[in-house]
Parts: C-alpha cells; sequence; structure tokens
C-alpha cells in the first residue's frame, strides 16, 4: 500500500459568531464566547505555525480521485484548532474526507489578535488532494 502527499491550503470565511447555548444576559450559564471572523475591524487574522499533510487512502488512489474537500474550523485563543467542520466533501466512501478532517484537526496557528488580544475566530481549510 503506497500512500501519496497532498498540497493542503488555508484561506478565511466570512462572517460567523457563536454563542454557546445559554450564553446571554442574565444568564446564569456558561460565559458568552465570541468566536471572530475576517470582517471584524481590527482583527488580525491566524497565520499558520504548523501544517499537516493530508494523505491519500490506497483506496481513493487506486479511484484516482482528486479535487477539495473543505473544513470549516475555530483556532482557539492558544491557536490549537478546535470545531472541526467537513463543509464540502470529496469522497466519503474511500477515506479522503476523513483524512482531510484529520489533517486539519493537526494544525496549529498563531492565533487571532483583536487589540493586542488573543481571540478565537472561525477559518476555512481547503484541502486539495492531487496525484503525483
Amino acid at each position: 500500500m503506497s500512500i501519496t502527499q497532498v498540497a493542503a491550503t488555508a484561506t478565511l470565511i466570512g462572517a460567523l459568531l457563536v454563542l454557546p447555548a445559554g450564553a446571554f444576559q442574565g444568564s446564569d450559564e456558561a460565559p458568552v464566547l465570541r468566536v471572530y471572523d475576517k470582517s471584524t475591524p481590527g482583527l488580525v487574522l491566524p497565520r499558520i505555525v504548523k501544517s499537516q499533510t493530508a494523505y491519500y487512502t490506497a483506496a481513493a488512489m487506486h479511484e484516482r480521485i482528486r479535487g477539495g474537500a473543505a473544513i470549516d474550523l475555530t483556532v482557539g485563543v492558544d491557536g490549537k484548532v478546535r470545531d472541526v467542520l467537513l463543509v464540502t466533501s470529496l469522497d466519503p466512501e474511500h477515506g479522503l474526507d476523513e483524512a482531510a478532517l484529520t489533517a486539519a484537526g493537526r494544525y496549529v496557528f498563531a492565533p487571532a489578535t483583536l487589540n493586542g488580544q488573543p481571540v478565537p475566530v472561525r477559518v476555512r481549510l481547503d484541502v486539495h488532494f492531487t496525484l503525483r
């Protein structure tokens, strides 16, 4: 079984504000957690510190599947990836969607900042699979 490396690139998504359940004014539950996006004025976007190569599965190579999967994720204030979500599927049958999700979850970022303070931000990671 041979494994071929693929390239992954990151791009940021549009507006998104996430509030946990019960996080409204006057609530006794969790405090408001705001997740920012690239349209927030003054936001300095996160920077990739460590990327992870996604790998072809043997089945996907055999089928010569090529293309991209889009992954949305949150970069936390510590630069770690959270809340990974497959937005655009490439191949649920031969394992490339899972490979893209696994690779995305292993990225490390320098966190986004707002007014000099690290803040969580939602980004989109496009993972492209090409045979060489």
